[in-house]
C-alpha cells in the first residue's frame, strides 16, 4: 500500500464543539488503564474516608454519653 492515500471525513461540529484526539490504538489502551487505576484508587480512597468519618462519629457520640453499653448481644433486643 505504499504510496495510496486514505481519506478520513470527521464532521466539523465534532471537531469544533468537543474537540478531537487520534492517536494509536496501543496508546489509547495505555492511557485508559492508566486512568482506570487512578479512579479505582480514588474510589478506595473515598470509602477509605466514610469509614474514617463513621469511626470520628460514633466516637464523639461515645465520649457525649449517647451510645449505651450492653455486655452481649442479647441486650439488643
Amino acid at each position: 500500500m505504499a504510496g495510496s492515500t486514505k481519506n478520513l471525513t470527521l464532521p466539523r461540529q465534532a471537531i469544533k464543539e468537543d474537540g478531537l484526539v487520534i492517536l494509536p490504538l496501543k496508546e489509547y489502551e495505555k492511557m485508559r488503564r492508566k486512568m482506570a487505576k487512578l479512579i479505582e484508587g480514588k474510589n478506595a480512597l473515598a470509602e477509605e474516608t466514610r469509614v474514617l468519618e463513621i469511626v470520628a462519629e460514633g466516637e464523639r457520640e461515645y465520649r457525649e454519653g449517647k451510645l449505651k453499653s450492653i455486655r452481649s448481644l442479647a441486650e439488643l433486643g
